[in-house]
């Protein structure tokens, strides 16, 4: 009987209700390997083939001049994708998400 007591006095101790869980909504990362071109006052990634938009580039953290330096460069960029505008918008946080892929955009197989 002593043995069961002790068993059972920390399971009454210990608080009943579990703590919330909170729901992390996860983060919509994306990478896309496409062109980058500027716009009037912003700067977006292409396609190589028929210059479709795909998405605007907006920088986190740094200066959007920094997508300057790979206008006309095919990238590839990783970023959290928000697909509530037309076309989408692609947030990146770090210019080290920016990988160079090529100094020209021309569509693959030429």
């Amino acid at each position: 009987m002593r043995y069961t007591w002790a068993l059972l006095i920390p399971l009454l101790l210990a608080p009943i209700a579990q703590p919330a869980q909170k729901e992390k909504k996860a983060a919509n990362t994306q990478v896309i390997t496409a062109c980058l071109d500027e716009k009037a006052d912003y700067y977006v990634l292409r396609t190589d083939d028929n210059l479709k938009e795909l998405a605007m580039l907006e920088p986190v953290g740094f200066e959007k001049q920094i997508f300057a330096r790979y206008v006309g460069h095919k990238v590839s960029i990783s970023g959290e994708l928000n697909s509530s505008s037309q076309p989408p918008t692609l947030r990146v946080t770090s210019p080290a998400h920016i990988k160079d892929v090529s100094d020209m955009c021309v569509p693959a197989g030429k």
